[in-house]
């Protein structure tokens, strides 16, 4: 079983995926930096986003399930996201 990344990976994680895909000219990405009011997340962004999410909690997300705006609208939320549904394996039945 490998160990899952702690918030601080996450985040550094995260914020290089934004860099590297949004908008360039906001400069540094804070913890509460609005992510999509801004539109610093634009929809190629936002896909690669919703991907890095599922990567992480090991599970495919239904963007339209949430009110996406409100829940991922900045690092810290999406982040909480995460870890309100990862899987933890430790806590699965034994098989």
């Amino acid at each position: 079983m490998s160990a899952q990344p702690e918030r601080g990976e996450l985040r550094e994680q995260l914020r290089a995926l934004i860099a590297e895909f949004g908008r360039q000219e906001h400069g540094e990405i804070a913890d509460d930096t609005p992510l999509i009011s801004s539109a610093l997340l634009e929809s190629i962004t936002l896909l690669n986003v919703a991907l890095w999410v599922e990567e992480h909690v090991d599970a495919a997300v239904d963007v339209t399930s949430f009110d996406l705006a409100s829940e991922w609208e900045t690092v810290a939320r999406i982040l909480d996201f995460v870890e309100k549904h990862r899987r933890h394996d430790d806590a699965l039945p034994a098989s």
